[in-house]
């Protein structure tokens, strides 16, 4: 098991040109957010005590951030995007800051247009290549998609618009939720996760207090752990989860998501907070049992798509 002690933290601003200012030696405190539906992955990074002359050469030549996290050998990206904006501000009488504000792949999101036709025949594999290869300007690759149905479909298809609209239409058909996870394509069906083994959490490996079932889902923190995103696995003894408790007021018991027989559960938000001068260095989950038997509901989906 690895141990979690030793914070380490890496932060670097990035020009168009491939030159890079590491940023790591100074106080920064994170968050960021990311999950399985389709809204892209955003960071709010502050770095302290910023020299003026490297805060106006941040604001004018850098467009990307890289920042990585972890414990000793356990470290890895948790986080890569472009800067947004570099905001310059004075948290009190001595110390001041530059906020860095990202967002990774929003460009595809907000920019990629599909203009092609699929001829008869086409099946949910030829769409999505369709789709992702309008996608491809902004730097997008192939990540993981499932087995799709090898249905072939007897009239072709005109696809001319937004292609995050396209994909909506072939993630509800197919089953699963789409998102951009490191400049990837991830398709994961609702009813299972990415490869890979489950992260086991406990309170020997990181696991912080007790989760606890929500009509949200099953609300989960450990220290920071660069292993853990959305779509992938976790797993958490049953018996460390505290149930909600049902009000006598309505019966629709079924809005709690249900606890996983064999205690394993998808992430399918999570958050990334830490502070290289401070206490936080967590990751927060919401989380839903892959053999359970009620749906997450819309309170759900407003959760995880307002960050």
């Amino acid at each position: 098991m690895t141990q979690q002690w030793l914070r380490r933290v890496s932060l670097i601003v990035g020009n168009a040109s491939g030159q890079g200012l590491d940023l790591s030696e100074l106080h920064v405190s994170f968050r960021t957010f990311s999950a399985t539906t389709q809204s892209p992955a955003h960071a709010t990074i502050r770095v302290y005590n910023v020299a003026d002359a490297t805060a106006k050469s941040i604001q004018q030549e850098f467009k990307q951030v890289f920042l990585q996290a972890g414990y000793g050998d356990n470290f890895g990206l948790i986080f890569s995007g472009g800067l947004k904006q570099v905001r310059k501000g004075r948290e009190n009488a001595t110390d001041t800051f530059i906020d860095l504000i990202a967002a990774h792949a929003d460009e595809a999101y907000n920019w990629s247009v599909v203009n092609t036709t699929l001829a008869a025949g086409w099946s949910q594999s030829d769409y999505r290549a369709a789709l992702l290869q309008s996608m491809a300007q902004y730097g997008i690759v192939s990540g993981y998609s499932p087995a799709f149905a090898p249905t072939k479909m007897p009239r072709g298809k005109v696809c001319y618009g937004m292609t995050r609209d396209y994909m909506r239409q072939l993630a509800g058909a197919s089953g699963t939720q789409w998102s951009v996870q490191n400049g990837q394509l991830q398709m994961v069906p609702v009813n299972d996760v990415l490869p890979g083994a489950a992260v086991v959490l406990t309170s020997a490996t990181g696991m912080i207090g007790n989760p606890v079932q929500t009509v949200d889902g099953i609300v989960v923190k450990s220290l920071l752990n660069p292993n853990i995103r959305p779509g992938t696995r976790v797993q958490i003894a049953n018996a460390s989860i505290q149930q909600a408790a049902l009000s006598v007021d309505y019966t629709a018991t079924n809005y709690f998501p249900s606890l996983d027989d064999d205690g394993f559960y998808k992430v399918y938000a999570m958050s990334q907070s830490g502070d290289t001068r401070g206490q936080d260095f967590y990751t927060e989950m919401i989380c839903a049992g892959l053999n359970g038997t009620a749906p997450l509901t819309s309170t759900y989906t407003n959760a995880v798509t307002s960050g």
